[in-house]
């Protein structure tokens, strides 16, 4: 894969979706955006899709564990991460994904790296310091 990488984006709101998008779209990423479980497997099945970001929590009782198991059998080779603000997610919500972030603990440069290493071939724009600041350099 040496185009820019296509990522969906799966969320219930729609603040969340346009901060990741801006923030993927830095990155040099193609992005959809869904807001239900339904919207994101028509979306992953009619739209070539690289990986796939998915909140935990989502509307009307339906979780990104639900969304990533059909996507799972859909797709069974799609990278998948599952983002969320819950720190006690479930152990089967975990297993089905390929990475999981935290909000608030996780920052971009994170789910930069996270995206470079399930989609190794994707040619992501470097981090810009503005943007992404770098840890100080240990001793």
């Amino acid at each position: 894969m040496a185009r820019k990488p296509t990522v969906l984006c799966v969320d219930d709101q729609e603040e969340n979706l346009r901060i990741r998008v801006l923030l993927l779209q830095q990155f040099g990423c193609e992005t959809f955006v869904a807001h239900d479980a339904t919207a994101a497997i028509r979306t992953a099945t009619d739209e070539d899709i690289d990986l796939v970001l998915i909140d935990y929590h989502l509307a009307n009782d339906e979780t990104g564990e639900q969304v990533a198991r059909d996507l799972r059998v859909l797709k069974p080779h799609l990278p998948l991460i599952m983002l969320t603000g819950d720190v006690y997610l479930p152990d089967s919500a975990c297993e089905c994904v390929d990475a999981v972030l935290t909000k608030g603990l996780s920052g971009p440069a994170e789910l930069l790296d996270t995206i470079q290493r399930l989609l190794p071939e994707a040619a992501l724009r470097p981090r810009r310091p503005m943007l992404i600041p770098q840890p100080p350099a240990k001793p």
